[in-house]
């Protein structure tokens, strides 16, 4: 991987880490002041942490599980829910949407498909609006 100065490269549109290690990836995560706590919502911050990992690794969940140091079995359900919402393939991790003009960090967007790889939020193409939706899921719970 590239490395440049800052977390944030607005000419590629990417997250660009310079070392890639855990430590550097939360204080990207903090960086993005969205006012969550590992000891308020330590799921949701985890599931955000493995998406930025993931831009530095890739979507294999063994390496993110060496990255991050969160067990493979709560990292390899994101993988499959990103890669079914077509943000991932098993080779690339597609973070564009995360990102509007000049390269600012959407913080909306990030957050939405952290509720993807939750499984709360599903992310499918709709041939009839040309675009893809993203609908709540029911009380029934989480998109295994």
């Amino acid at each position: 991987m590239t490395a440049k100065h800052g977390p944030l490269d607005p000419s590629s549109r990417r997250v660009v880490l310079n070392f890639v290690t855990a430590e550097v990836v939360r204080d990207v995560l903090s960086e993005l002041d969205l006012d969550v706590s590992i000891e308020e919502r330590p799921e949701f911050y985890n599931t955000a942490l493995v998406l930025l990992s993931a831009t530095a690794c890739g979507p294999n969940p063994v390496q993110l599980a060496a990255l991050t140091g969160l067990p493979y079995s709560f990292i390899a359900p994101i993988c499959r829910r990103m890669i079914q919402a077509e943000l991932w393939t098993h080779n690339e991790v597609h973070c564009d949407g995360w990102y509007m003009e000049h390269g600012v960090l959407c913080a909306r967007c990030f957050w939405l498909d952290v509720l993807v790889a939750e499984g709360f939020v599903m992310r499918k193409w709709s041939e009839e609006q040309g675009r893809y939706c993203y609908r709540c899921q029911s009380d029934a719970g989480r998109i295994n």
